[in-house]
């Protein structure tokens, strides 16, 4: 062999799939224990209906990892305690804000759903919004403005040849 070559086999007490330094946790279990600290953080901030479940199961979870592998423990609680909670509870808001939302829709499709079928404690409910709604809409002139509109679009269709089609229509409802 010649004297200009340098080999190296590694470095006495290197094990192979173990990180070096203080931490002897594996990647796999370091990786897992991140993405569960992340998910941790997310449910603590979380508020509204199904937070506790959600918090309950993330932290059996959590729990039943910590047992089976007692690095897996540490790596967690350091994952843990660097994570930015005014994110956390950012993206907490816009997930109940969605939620609510979706929930809203939800319902309110199933208001229409129940008056399409005929369901009368439901029409009486619809009746009082839709009177509710014109007597709003009559007091602050709401429908003049959209009757103006209406005339200024139809008079502008009058000069067009495209809405020829579409102005009979129009003057079946009796705008002039």
């Amino acid at each position: 062999m010649p004297e200009s070559e340098l080999l190296h086999y590694g470095v006495m007490g290197m094990r192979w799939g173990r990180r070096s330094g203080s931490s002897q946790t594996s990647r796999k279990t370091d990786r897992e224990a991140r993405k569960d600290a992340k998910e941790f953080a997310r449910a603590k901030m979380f508020y509204g209906e199904g937070a506790g479940t959600r918090r309950k199961l993330i932290k059996a979870n959590v729990e039943g990892k910590a047992k089976r592998d007692p690095a897996y423990k540490s790596a967690f609680e350091k994952h843990l305690n660097s994570q930015d909670m005014s994110t956390h509870a950012q993206k907490a808001r816009a997930e109940r804000h969605r939620k609510n939302v979706k929930n809203s829709t939800a319902k309110t499709a199933r208001g229409v759903s129940h008056m399409l079928r005929g369901n009368s404690q439901y029409a009486s409910a619809a009746a009082a919004t839709l009177v509710g709604g014109a007597f709003f809409v009559h007091k602050h002139g709401i429908d003049k403005i959209v009757l103006n509109s209406a005339k200024k679009t139809l008079k502008t269709a009058q000069n067009s040849n495209a809405a020829a089609s579409g102005l009979h229509f129009i003057k079946s409802f009796g705008i002039k």
